[in-house]
């Protein structure tokens, strides 16, 4: 049963982390990896330098923008975040983005799911 008073939101109950390589994809015009990956749901990134907030994920030369707190993920997803930045001893890899996607289909957000 779902309960309207969860401090979790249910939009984000399928979201995973993935690096920077699964989401960037080369651009032939400008000869760099540009370009998001269309076949993603993106729900925004996780960056080192604000690692309490969910950003918008966009291209590198866009504004940026909040889109939620991290304490609003579920316990999962929270620790595969501390699994893509920290290695198995605990110490600090080089990684400074984390993109979150969904992989549920059920739980698109609104403005995706109407067509």
């Amino acid at each position: 049963m779902s309960n309207a008073y969860s401090k979790n939101k249910k939009e984000l109950a399928g979201v995973k982390v993935v690096s920077s390589s699964e989401v960037w994809l080369y651009n032939k015009k400008t000869g760099e990896k540009d370009k998001l990956n269309p076949d993603l749901d993106f729900v925004g990134k996780v960056d080192m330098s604000m690692p309490s907030v969910i950003l918008k994920a966009n291209r590198r030369d866009k504004k940026t923008a909040y889109v939620e707190d991290v304490c609003a993920l579920p316990k999962r997803t929270k620790n595969e975040i501390i699994n893509h930045f920290f290695d198995s001893n605990g110490k600090r890899n080089k990684k400074k983005v984390g993109y979150l996607i969904r992989t549920d289909s059920k739980s698109k957000s609104k403005k995706r799911g109407k067509k």
